[in-house]
């Protein structure tokens, strides 16, 4: 993965890589993070106990590794008591949620059809809140 970013740094000027990982922290810890050289680490949280426990360990690993820019995304929030959670986790740890996206039926019900939600419900809550995401990160990173 680190040979891949790097490439696409030295080939692609101004390419964006968006690596969407497995769960863990492996890509942090193994031989000194995969993504140690990453722009931003956005860290997708559920309100959880389990998740944001995972998360936090997340959040420090990565503090340790120096990568400045950390985020969170707030993932199957099912009401405002969980976007409140959520965005209070964030901000215990100098961090921000960048966006929740809500519990939504149409991203299983695209699953169990091996397709993509985007193709399947376009105008699902789920897909909504991902394109605000989206459309947070090309304002915090494409400069007019």
């Amino acid at each position: 993965m680190r040979d891949f970013i790097e490439r696409i740094e030295n080939d692609l000027p101004g390419t964006f890589v968006v690596a969407d990982m497995e769960a863990g922290l492996e890509h942090l810890s193994w031989a000194g993070g995969t993504l140690r050289y990453v722009d931003m680490l956005i860290v997708v949280v559920q309100p959880t106990a389990k998740v944001m426990m995972t998360a936090d360990r997340t959040h420090k690993l990565a503090l340790e590794l120096g990568i400045e820019r950390i985020g969170f995304v707030g993932n199957r929030a099912t009401g405002r008591a969980d976007v409140d959670r959520m965005e209070a986790f964030a901000a215990e740890r100098g961090c921000e949620l960048l966006v929740a996206i809500p519990e939504d039926g149409a991203v299983p019900e695209a699953d169990k059809a091996s397709m993509c939600v985007l193709d399947t419900a376009p105008d699902s809550e789920a897909v909504k809140a991902i394109g605000r995401l989206a459309d947070r990160l090309e304002g915090l990173f494409v400069t007019a």
